[in-house]
């Protein structure tokens, strides 16, 4: 897990080399075939949330440093900055899951949401800043496929002038309604 100055590094490395960044897409991965949550130990335990949760929080907060520079010290300067983060994953499996598959994917995608939805209202209702921070969950309940474009889709969106005004930061981009 790199921490929130390592992934800061990178940003500005790469904005140095190829200009402004939009956008931030973080990866969590996909959760490994586990027979049961409850059946970890501490360190495999904390693997997984360092993976899923705190990866994720350490590239937010590096993005949102990075978008408005010394906001972490001064949270005036966050006020109409932009920019986006996707947060990717992770997907529920194609095929047939089991009802303990879908609850374990769903336990880490449950814990991001609300992390989400903290943060955008913070950004938005507080510190009246235009960064938000989107999450993308790819795969379906019933075991469908993954639709890439789907995922395009909401890169799309977090780069659009209304990303900043929306209400919704968490997309199942494969369940259609």
């Amino acid at each position: 897990t790199a921490s929130s100055d390592e992934v800061l590094r990178w940003l500005k490395t790469a904005d140095s080399k190829m200009g402004r960044i939009a956008a931030v897409v973080h990866m969590t991965g996909n959760l490994p075939d586990i027979p049961r949550l409850t059946g970890l130990s501490r360190p495999e335990w904390d693997r997984l949330t360092g993976r899923f949760l705190i990866s994720t929080a350490a590239v937010a907060r590096s993005a949102i440093e990075y978008f408005a520079p010394g906001g972490g010290r001064d949270p005036r300067l966050l006020e109409g900055a932009s920019g986006s983060v996707l947060v990717v994953g992770p997907d529920l499996p194609p095929g047939r899951l089991s009802g303990i598959r879908r609850g374990q994917v769903e336990v880490f995608r449950g814990a991001l949401r609300p992390f989400l939805a903290t943060v955008n209202q913070e950004l938005d209702d507080v510190l009246k800043s235009r960064i938000r921070v989107f999450g993308a969950f790819a795969g379906t309940v019933a075991g469908g496929s993954v639709d890439h474009s789907r995922m395009c889709s909401a890169l799309d969106f977090a780069l659009s002038d209304g990303a900043a005004s929306s209400g919704v930061v968490s997309f199942c981009v494969d369940e259609v309604r």
